[in-house]
């Protein structure tokens, strides 16, 4: 007997992803505890105040985050040429999205941690090919009326990296590529998602 109690279509399940309230992303050193980042009531400004060297990546574009997944298969045929199994050779994983503001997080995670230092009112930026330091990263977005998803990259190493456009039209904004790799304390998975329902832990006495 089935034992989903679930209706069989809920609104409240519907809607477009936003940046959340208090926070949209924020980066922190790799190797730190993620069990803080779990709680998905508080929002990334909380987890700012708690977690050791965590930072705000601040505004990010109107396109959000893409996440995505590559993978490649090798295929077996019979001798009449169907294929009869198959079986990945490859899967990876990555987050793109644009930062748009220049503070010093965003910098450090796009040219390096060692790359950027600042001196009173200048930032200095160096550009070389050390910038693939790992990082953890946190993106928060609203995807209901009453459900946030909290999405954790354990471990997120950024090698590829957009043109940095500077033109009269466009914001000029940071846009890399973060790796998403394979995470010994996640049992070797990339990143995980939480989804926190707001008005269930109002229910069950929860906070929102």
């Amino acid at each position: 007997m089935a034992t989903d109690t679930e209706p069989i279509q809920d609104t409240s399940n519907l809607g477009v992803a936003k940046g959340r309230p208090g926070g949209y992303a924020m980066v922190a050193p790799a190797g730190t505890d993620l069990t803080a980042l779990k709680d998905v009531s508080k929002t990334i400004k909380d987890l700012i105040q708690t977690v050791s060297g965590a930072r705000s990546l601040g505004y990010i574009s109107e396109d959000g985050v893409t996440f995505s997944t590559d993978t490649d298969t090798n295929d077996n045929s019979e001798w009449g040429g169907k294929v009869v199994d198959s079986a990945l050779s490859n899967y990876a994983e990555s987050a793109q999205v644009t930062f748009l503001e220049s503070r010093k997080a965003v910098l450090d995670s796009f040219y390096g941690d060692g790359n950027v230092t600042v001196t009173d009112a200048t930032t200095e930026i160096r550009h070389n090919e050390n910038f693939t330091d790992p990082h953890v990263y946190v993106f928060d977005a609203v995807v209901s009326a009453t459900k946030v998803k909290r999405s954790i990259i354990p471990l997120g190493r950024i090698f590829e990296r957009d043109d940095v456009s500077e033109n009269s039209s466009d914001m000029m904004g940071y846009t890399p590529t973060i790796k998403c790799m394979p995470y010994d304390g996640y049992d070797g998975d990339t990143y995980r998602d939480y989804i926190y329902d707001a008005k269930k832990a109002a229910s069950a006495g929860g906070g929102a």
